[in-house]
């Protein structure tokens, strides 16, 4: 797996200050060695047992934002009305009781870190970032297999993931639609309400001991959502507060996967891009 810890897990402290169109390292890529701590949640075998990791798929949608509450959870007076979401890389490690394999994480987001950081999805038009890194805001998860084992499904939803604080390390953005643009701060802000289903297709797992089941290839086929309610708490852009109905829809389009690149890599554009990791029962 170490995979997805020396990209965007790496460099956590660089997304709290992204900016538009760059991102610069700054604090400590340290902080990833919590990697190698083991989750001291319930190790026993059961469903609950999983994990999911991959930055080959990508996404699109559409969002609408409201002035208050209310009219988010009922969908009216918006003052900016499904706004269309542009093609994006999208990036995900989720993981609950596989300590084997890393802490239980909860993390899905814009791939913008493929290229070394010059992906064209590195910027804020279209980002979104649900960086949990002790999942505590998860509600309900549940991962498995199809009887077949070509089929891995993924379902999350959770509550109140936010900004801050540093430790554990907690960052919510939110492209903020029909706002003017800004830095990466005038998208901070919280998921009051989310849940993302991540299916990919055209897999081969194979069984390992205790009925846990990962796969040798990569999805040929990716689809699912990422769905919920954002409030942006953005200081610096008071234009851009408001709540956030997003649905965001994923798809086999990454420009990392099609161009291999990834991030730290010795080919060109910092690849390979990473292979796909899934584990869990049926």
């Amino acid at each position: 797996m170490k995979a997805i810890s020396r990209t965007w897990l790496v460099t956590a402290v660089v997304l709290a200050v992204f900016v538009t169109g760059q991102t610069t390292a700054v604090g400590q890529a340290g902080k990833a060695g919590k990697a190698g701590k083991a989750d001291k949640a319930d190790k026993r075998d059961t469903g609950d047992h999983f994990y999911a990791s991959s930055e080959r798929f990508g996404y699109l949608g559409t969002v609408s934002v409201y002035d208050t509450w209310e009219d988010a959870k009922s969908e009216r007076n918006a003052r900016c009305s499904d706004a269309e979401w542009p093609q994006r890389d999208g990036a995900i490690l989720a993981v609950k009781n596989a300590p084997e394999y890393y802490a239980n994480f909860n993390g899905i987001l814009t791939n913008w870190f493929a290229d070394n950081g010059a992906s064209p999805s590195d910027t804020n038009e279209g980002f979104f970032q649900l960086y949990d890194e002790n999942a505590d805001t998860w509600q309900n998860q549940k991962a498995s297999w199809s009887h077949d084992r070509s089929t891995f499904t993924l379902r999350v939803k959770g509550r109140n993931a936010t900004y801050g604080p540093t430790d554990p390390m907690d960052y919510a953005r939110l492209w903020n639609a029909c706002a003017a643009p800004g830095s990466g701060e005038a998208t901070h802000g919280t998921f009051l309400t989310y849940d993302y289903r991540l299916v990919a297709t055209g897999l081969n797992g194979v069984e390992a001991p205790k009925g846990f089941i990962k796969n040798t290839t990569n999805a040929s086929d990716y689809s699912g959502h990422f769905r919920g309610i954002f409030r942006n708490e953005s200081t610096s852009s008071p234009a851009s507060n408001g709540y956030y109905v997003f649905d965001i829809q994923f798809n086999n389009t990454s420009w990392a996967a099609a161009n291999n690149c990834g991030y730290g890599g010795a080919l060109p554009c910092g690849g390979p891009t990473l292979p796909d990791e899934f584990g869990g029962k049926k």
